[in-house]
Order: structure tokens, then C-alpha cells, then sequence
């Protein structure tokens, strides 16, 4: 039988941060009627089911017997390292499998980072919103949290500078989340990259480039890597096969200089020793058999359409109602404004009363203001069921609108 803590004891424990986006999982699973979820950014289950996932588990146990379901190095096993290491060279990044540290996700990835740079008081610029996920690992590790404003051309580093200065202040860390950006979608722009790399060198600052969209462009040309660019700030590159692969394998990545990668490798043996062998070797071999070029340009035809359908959906129900959303160039998400004094809060009550789902923006801040927006996602649903899940959000905003 558990034991309830007395109060003086609860006062004693140490306040965590979690994140909203992973609660609305719950809330969604808890709903007796049916409803079309906007909330999570997780692929979709057509996407999964292109893998071959049964396959390829069944080959690597087949195989490779107890040894695929055994520990495996910290670092992750040496040949998807290597792969890995191979991807970043080809997108200009220099790197090799010795600088390569295989993740539980890249969200431990983020934490090891935080366990590695940060210290109680240290401060982290990010953006405004941003992953929230991402806030809240800052706020476990002690960090003060310098939140910017993102717009199109992504996080404003001139508004960074200027709040620096302002609050004479000198940041240990920028947290970037650079294509199709989560929440809002926005990628950044080639010019804002180069002038964060200038801002983060004055300051002898680390920028974590965490990029899990940047495969998934539908339009465009691809921009290049702030970890490629010849520049005199640290960067550490952040990736993960969640968002083209298979997300329940937890399988990410981190590359950054050796000596950093010893340290999270340090880190990471008091978490969990080492990432699943087993999921490290279902990607190993998808990778050997050649099939990742052909499955990520599915998937790119698959969430350009669901993309496409959204903003259609969003335009043909919201027309003239003061809604406003934005146009990504890629990635799975919307960052949809609602007009001045409606609340996403309240909208996402009414909204699961009519059987859809979304994420609210202040589950991206922590004191900048987004209760008028929210995040749209458009990964999970079939494209007719988009079209229903719109109509829905229709009925539910002009409850609470009128």
C-alpha cells in the first residue's frame, strides 16, 4: 500500500517541470467520444506502418538472438554511430562517429546537454514559444530561461542582443529549434543563423541545434546547418528518428566534441547505461537495407499533402472570423492566432466537448503570453479526417467566440 507524504515532507520535495504537450496525450485517451487530435506531433500511423517495423524486429532477433536484447555501449553501437556521423558530413557537418553519442531520443539528448553546460543559474536564451519540452529541462537543471520572440524568419536575434544588454546578462546557452520550428512551424532564415553564431561567440555561449523537422521540407530549398557554418561558437547538433522512423524506439543522437560526448556518456550511465539495443539495431538495419531515401520522400508526399489540406481546412472554415495561421514550408505544425480576447484555453475545453484536440500556446512559454494562439498539428490525421476535425474546431470556436 502506498504511503501519502505528509505535508511538511511534500514541502521538501523538489518542484518539477513536465510539459502539457505529452499531458494532452492522456487527456485525448481519456475521451469517451470520438476525437480527432491536432495535439500530438507524433507520425502518422500510415507513416509507422510503411517501415516494415514487424520485419525488421523479427530479422534483427532472428539474427542476432539475445545479443540484440543485451546492454549495448554507452555511446550506442559503433556502426550506427558511423552512420549517423555519415548523415552529418553529407549535410556539411563535420563529424565522426567518435563525436557521436546515441541518445534515448533527442529529448535526453537536450537533458544531457544540460546536465554537461549548465549549472544552477545559468542563463538559456530560447525561443518564444518553444518546445516545451525543451523549457522545461531547463527549468529542472536550474537555468534561467531568456525567452525571444520567433516570427518568420524564426528566433529575433536582435531583440536577443538588445535584452542581453539590457538586463546585462550572459548566456550559457541558445536553444534552437531552426526548421519548421516547434510550435509555429517557422524555420530560420540563413541570415538570422550566421547573426546567432556572432551573438553566441561574444558571449563564449553554446548553441544547441535541435533539428528533428529538417528532413521533412515540402517546399523550398534546404538552409544550411548552423553546426556546418565556419564559426567561433560551440554548436552541438541534436537529431532524432522519431519524426521519420519509428518515434516508440526512442532513438536519437547528439553530436559534439569528443571530450563533450565523454562527459554526457558520464552523464548518461547514472539514466540508463545505454539506449536500447534492440531499437538501435531495427534502425541499423532499415539503414543497411537501403530503404531511408525512399521512405523519408513518402513521407514528405504524405505531410505536404496533410499540410496543404490543413491550411485549406483552416481557410475554407475560418474565412472572415479574424483566425490567422501561418504557412510552413514543411514539418508537422500550424501556429494558429485567435482573435484578441479569446482564450486557446478556453477554446480547447469546448473543443473536446465537440471531439477535436489541440495543443494551447501557453503550454510553450513560460512568461511571455500565448493564450491567443495555438499549435496545430497535422501529422496524425487522414486527410478526410483533418477536413472533420476542422469543422469541428468550427463549431467549438464559435461557441466560444459569440
Amino acid at each position: 500500500m502506498a504511503t501519502q507524504l505528509a505535508t511538511g515532507d511534500r514541502d521538501r520535495l523538489n518542484e518539477v517541470f513536465g510539459s502539457f504537450i505529452d499531458e494532452t496525450i492522456g487527456i485525448v485517451a481519456r475521451q469517451t467520444r470520438d476525437t480527432v487530435s491536432f495535439a500530438v506531433g507524433s507520425p502518422a500511423r500510415e507513416a509507422l506502418d510503411l517501415v516494415g517495423a514487424d520485419d525488421l524486429a523479427a530479422t534483427v532477433i532472428r539474427r542476432e538472438g539475445a545479443s540484440a536484447l543485451g546492454y549495448t555501449m554507452t555511446e550506442g553501437e559503433p556502426e550506427l554511430r558511423a552512420a549517423v556521423a555519415a548523415d552529418a558530413r553529407a549535410r556539411g557537418i563535420a563529424a565522426d562517429p567518435e563525436e557521436v553519442l546515441i541518445s534515448a531520443g533527442a529529448l535526453q539528448a537536450i537533458d544531457l546537454a544540460c546536465r554537461v553546460y549548465l549549472r544552477p543559474g545559468d542563463v538559456v536564451v530560447t525561443e518564444s514559444p518553444a518546445f516545451a519540452n525543451a523549457l522545461s529541462a531547463f527549468r529542472n537543471h536550474g537555468a534561467r530561461v531568456v525567452e525571444v520572440a520567433v516570427d518568420d524568419e524564426g528566433l529575433d536575434v536582435a531583440e536577443a542582443a538588445r535584452v542581453l544588454r539590457r538586463d546585462a546578462l550572459a548566456p550559457r546557452m541558445f536553444f534552437i529549434v531552426p526548421n519548421f520550428q516547434n510550435p509555429t512551424g517557422e524555420t530560420m532564415s540563413d541570415r538570422r543563423r550566421d547573426a546567432l553564431l556572432a551573438l553566441a561567440a561574444t558571449y563564449g555561449a553554446v548553441v544547441i541545434e535541435d533539428d528533428p523537422y529538417g528532413l521533412l521540407r515540402y517546399r523550398g530549398t534546404d538552409i544550411a546547418p548552423l553546426a556546418s557554418r565556419d564559426s567561433a561558437a560551440e554548436v552541438v547538433s541534436i537529431g532524432s528518428f522519431s519524426k521519420t522512423f519509428l518515434p516508440g524506439l526512442r532513438v536519437g543522437w547528439v553530436i559534439a566534441d569528443r571530450e563533450v560526448i565523454g562527459r554526457m556518456a558520464a552523464a548518461k550511465q547514472t539514466m540508463d547505461s545505454s539506449t536500447g539495443t534492440l531499437g538501435q539495431r531495427i534502425v541499423l538495419e532499415f539503414e543497411r537495407r537501403g530503404g531511408a531515401p525512399a521512405h523519408v520522400a513518402k513521407l514528405r508526399e504524405m505531410y505536404r499533402a496533410k499540410l496543404e489540406r490543413g491550411g485549406a481546412a483552416l481557410k475554407r472554415e475560418f474565412a472572415g472570423t479574424g483566425v490567422r495561421w501561418n504557412d510552413p514550408d514543411g514539418g508537422f505544425y500550424f501556429w494558429v492566432r485567435l482573435p484578441s480576447g479569446v482564450s486557446s484555453r478556453t477554446l480547447l475545453t469546448v473543443a473536446l466537448e465537440e471531439g477535436v484536440a489541440f495543443v494551447p500556446g501557453h503550454a510553450f512559454a513560460i512568461a511571455r503570453d500565448h493564450s491567443e494562439a495555438f499549435r496545430f498539428s497535422i501529422s496524425g490525421p487522414t486527410l478526410e479526417r483533418i477536413d472533420e476535425g476542422v469543422r469541428r474546431l468550427r463549431r467549438a470556436f464559435d461557441r466560444v467566440a459569440s
